[in-house]
């Protein structure tokens, strides 16, 4: 499996590793089917997955190279619904509940006060630091990639001096709005994808450094997460199990 090749700041990232863009046009996405297309095959990379449950690790790194390392459990329904529990020596630490209509953030040790925001995907900047959203995380569990709105689209062909090629999607708003670019390897792979602002300044990107079959759904078993001030999120699977029956319940703040 390739690993992801990019740090993340739009199209300059292509050219801090070497590589070129060939034949890059600016196109309406509603106009091109070549377009269409490859945003079809992203969105319906395991779109067959509607429910997951399993373990890992997580790594929250700031600003200043300081990590915490977490053990972490899950149980998601798709399309807004999680339970994500941070584990340290085996005690629960932090909860994150999402019941689709609101998120809360559920303190385990008393250093915070349950809070609950009624949005369906509010930020985790004052969990994680990092201004990624609950559907951010959901993604991720579901070996996804979040589609924000966009009005336009431009592809380009990237060419590494190795002489492998990758393809970019790159999806824009034409007025205010975050934008997107997504790179998908030669195999259909999700390499990496970036979340830009109004002013094509990196929010984050998202990078895919390894995936494994989980029965026959083939997932990012390593994710990292790093935005423009250098804080990081490492995930890491261990076990996982797609479409497993679940208790709504357990998406229940009072449960």
């Amino acid at each position: 499996m390739k690993l992801a090749k990019f740090v993340g700041f739009g199209l300059l990232i292509l050219l801090l590793t070497g590589c070129s863009v060939k034949n890059s046009s600016y196109i309406n996405s509603s106009q091109t089917n070549e377009a269409i297309n490859i945003l079809k095959k992203i969105e319906s990379i395991n779109s067959n997955i509607k429910t997951s449950k399993g373990t890992g690790w997580i790594t929250i790194t700031d600003s200043k190279e300081q990590s915490k390392r977490f053990r972490m459990a899950w149980a998601a329904s798709f399309p807004d619904k999680i339970r994500l529990t941070l584990l340290s020596a085996g005690h629960p630490v932090e909860t994150i509940l999402a019941d689709g209509k609101s998120v809360s953030f559920i303190s385990h040790t008393g250093r915070h006060e349950t809070k609950k925001i009624n949005s369906p995907n509010p930020s985790l900047k004052d969990v994680v630091s990092m201004p990624v959203t609950i559907q951010d995380i959901l993604a991720i569990f579901a070996g996804r990639v979040p589609i924000d709105k966009f009005d336009t689209a431009s592809i380009a062909q990237i060419t590494y001096s190795s002489g492998f090629s990758d393809t970019m999607l790159i999806l824009k708003r034409r007025w205010n709005g975050n934008s997107q670019n997504i790179v998908l390897t030669s195999d259909n792979q999700v390499a990496n994808f970036s979340l830009l602002n109004e002013n094509r300044r990196l929010i984050h990107s998202v990078f895919n450094e390894q995936y494994k079959m989980f029965d026959s759904f083939l997932i990012p078993s390593r994710v990292k997460i790093r935005d423009n001030e250098g804080r990081q999120i490492d995930f890491e699977i261990t076990t996982y199990q797609p479409n497993v029956a679940i208790n709504h319940d357990v998406f229940n703040l009072n449960k």
